[in-house]
């Protein structure tokens, strides 16, 4: 299909404690690194300390899990190993980027009231330009195309790629969707991604693969009208589950009945929400022992694959998939 957008670009959990949340995930066999946090001082000339929220990745090949906590007041009550990003910017926007950045971070700071999870998807763009087109196209509302750098770690050192991404509002007044943040972003050219170090994850995770939204279920049908939208694509309908492909990734909205069937005792956390996503493993037989002997309790999937409960991974269920290629 030609089409703007690729597939799954990467989840966010938005977590309330990071140093908390990153042991969760070492623990399941991710390499995580230490987290970034924004840093401004209050006032021109004053000591950069953390605003916002900072983040860390589990990376893969293609995409990534990010784990994002908001910035604590002070440097010395971030988690041990975080590191401050001084930002750039000159005294007459201190406090205007100081504001914006509140403003961005406000939507994902409200859910987190009511839970910690997955509040954040965002999908891969070929070209974030052409996307942002598309959308307004089909009366979608967007924050338009904007620059990015994203950092990549190679043997030669990190280097920053130049990118775009856009933020799907729909015209919503919170410019934030019922399920949270929902964009789309390009990647990092691909002979820079492919000379990435890092990526041996000692539970032999290879990817992200399929991100699953829970919806009320009179409003399945609409959601998936809206996602239609977003996604240019038609999905394939079930009974209590609509599924867009994504060439070698998909989403699947489905109700909380429908969720409650492919991962027995699974709740999503409010009525429209991103209740789970699946990994791919090299090896799932050495992923699941792994867990195993660090004392991860894994619960069955209707499907009879594997999955780590909501309860235990910081808001969103984890389903652990064997990959179906070599890596």
């Amino acid at each position: 299909m030609d089409t703007d957008l690729t597939g799954l670009h990467h989840v966010g959990l938005v977590v309330r404690d990071m140093g908390a949340a990153i042991d969760t995930f070492r623990r399941f066999g991710f390499r995580i690194g230490p987290p970034a946090y924004p840093a401004l001082p209050a006032v021109p000339g004053g000591r950069p300390e953390p605003v916002g929220a900072g983040n860390t990745h589990a990376d893969f090949p293609r995409g990534f899990i990010e784990l994002l906590a908001f910035a604590a007041d002070r440097r010395d009550d971030l988690p041990a190993e975080a590191r401050l990003v001084p930002l750039q910017v000159p005294d007459d926007h201190l406090a205007a980027t100081r504001a914006a950045i509140g403003h961005t971070v406000a939507g994902l700071a409200a859910r987190l009231t009511r839970a910690q999870g997955a509040h954040i998807l965002v999908f891969a763009s070929a070209d974030a330009e052409r996307t942002a087109a598309r959308l307004t196209a089909a009366g979608v509302g967007h924050t338009g195309a904007r620059p990015a750098q994203r950092p990549i770690t190679t043997a030669e050192g990190t280097r920053l790629a130049a990118i775009e991404y856009l933020d799907i509002s729909d015209d919503d007044p919170t410019g934030m969707l019922p399920e949270g943040r929902v964009g789309a972003a390009e990647d990092a050219p691909p002979e820079l991604l492919d000379a990435q170090i890092g990526l041996d994850h000692p539970n032999g995770a290879v990817g992200l693969t399929e991100c699953v939204l829970v919806a009320e279920d009179e409003g399945l049908g609409a959601t998936a009208d809206r996602y239609a939208r977003y996604l240019d694509r038609t999905p394939t309908e079930y009974d209590r589950s609509r599924v867009f492909d994504l060439g070698p990734h998909r989403l699947t909205i489905t109700t909380a009945r429908g969720l409650a069937e492919r991962l027995p005792g699974e709740r999503n956390s409010a009525a429209t929400a991103l209740s789970a996503y699946a990994i791919e493993f090299t090896d799932l037989a050495a992923t699941t022992q792994l867990l195993s002997d660090r004392g991860i309790e894994l619960h069955q999937g209707a499907t009879g694959e594997p999955f780590i409960p909501a309860g235990a991974a910081h808001g969103a269920a984890i389903i652990l998939r064997q990959t179906a290629t070599a890596t």
